[in-house]
């Protein structure tokens, strides 16, 4: 269902998504549109879900990244964390975006997290799409083993309802299910 068209008849698992959009401006609706891909059938994503909705954040534009960014964390006191660590690929850029200024690490493929020092300073991890959570969890174990402090994580899209029970706020721009 695009996010544009409010729907006529919602069931249960329908209701979070489309309160989440309700919370939206305009701009950031058509920008979610944007990203949906839908299928006539499933697709296994790599959690090994079977959906038949995509959201495919790679070609957002820094315009974007900021308006998704904003929605996800503009909240935030300007002393919520120091570092934001984007899981690689998709988690780096939208970690900039994040970061508003703040500085940004990466945390590679091979587990290696490059960057600025994380010890001692708090830290938010950043990916695009959250569906298990395992990504996030790996990752706080890394930081942890390296003195930061996670404060939170933030996605663009969080998909996690039922399957990810975070130890700390997650922050994200639109939630969904894994329909």
């Amino acid at each position: 269902m695009p996010a544009s068209q409010a729907p006529s008849h919602l069931g249960f698992q329908q209701l979070g998504q489309y309160a989440s959009l309700l919370a939206m401006d305009e701009t950031t609706r058509s920008i979610i549109d944007r990203i949906t891909v839908n299928y006539k059938e499933g697709r296994i994503l790599p959690t090994g879900h079977n959906c038949k909705v995509f959201y495919d954040c790679a070609d957002l534009s820094p315009n974007d990244l900021a308006r998704l960014a904003a929605q996800a964390t503009g909240h935030l006191d300007s002393d919520a964390f120091d570092v934001a660590v984007g899981i690689a690929y998709n988690g780096i850029v939208f970690a900039s975006a994040v970061a508003g200024g703040r500085k940004v690490a990466i945390l590679q493929p091979d587990g290696k997290i490059t960057g600025p020092d994380i010890t001692n300073k708090k830290v938010v991890i950043v990916d695009d799409v959250v569906c298990t959570g395992k990504n996030f969890k790996a990752a706080e174990e890394l930081i942890k083993r390296q003195a930061g402090e996670v404060v939170g994580y933030v996605s663009i899209i969080d998909r996690s309802a039922g399957h990810f029970a975070p130890t700390k706020p997650l922050w994200s721009a639109y939630q969904t299910t894994m329909e």
